[in-house]
């Protein structure tokens, strides 16, 4: 049965089925929660062991940022993220990252879209909202991806229904913010600074 994150629901999520579709250098699937590790898990160790990741991940900015973006505009409506960056990682700490309270975190946060990636290779992996995960590719690592989901059983699909497909008046989805260990994603952005997480952009949603 497939299972949302914590941060996400939807009245009836019938036809929400795991699958993934590649197509044009470009990655969409469907994954049930209790799987989002293992596949970012799979994708790490498909890199080689020099290779050199980053993390990204991106954010919904806080009332009062939101009021000074919109301060000079008449559309309070407009909504706008943080987008951070670490870079320097390798194959081992990005797996640290993933096994720790922050990868919990991040991936339940029904608000939060993160991911990992290699600038040597061009190719990326991301959690977007409502259990949906995006990558981008050159045609010659089609095959990770391929090798990646077959790993976690997960099909590939001619055409794929994502929960945006749901989605209406009458069958509404909410996302949330969540919480681990006493912790929401504003703290965890301030611990990973420490570390070198810096701020890239702030971008409209």
């Amino acid at each position: 049965m497939f299972q949302l994150i914590k941060g996400a629901h939807i009245a009836d999520i019938t036809g929400l089925e795991e699958g993934y579709q590649l197509s044009d250098g470009k990655l969409t699937a469907n994954v049930s929660a209790e799987k989002i590790n293992k596949v970012f898990e799979s994708f790490i160790c498909k890199m080689a062991e020099d290779e050199v990741l980053f993390l990204y991940i991106e954010v919904p900015c806080s009332e009062d940022e939101e009021k000074e973006l919109n301060s000079n505009t008449n559309d309070i409506t407009k909504l706008h993220r943080n987008v951070y960056y670490l870079d320097g990682l390798n194959r081992e700490s990005a797996l640290d990252f993933l096994h720790s309270g922050v990868g919990e975190l991040l991936i339940n946060d029904g608000l939060v879209l993160f991911g990992v990636g290699s600038l040597k290779t061009n190719i990326e992996i991301g959690k977007c909202k409502y259990n949906m995960l995006i990558g981008f590719l050159q045609e010659a690592d089609e095959k990770c991806f391929t090798d990646i989901f077959k790993e976690n059983d997960i099909p590939r699909l001619a055409t794929i229904k994502t929960a945006w497909d749901l989605i209406s008046e009458k069958n509404p989805g909410e996302c949330s913010s969540y919480e681990f260990g006493g912790k929401d994603i504003y703290v965890l952005i301030e611990q990973l600074q420490e570390l070198g997480l810096y701020k890239a952009e702030t971008r409209e949603e």
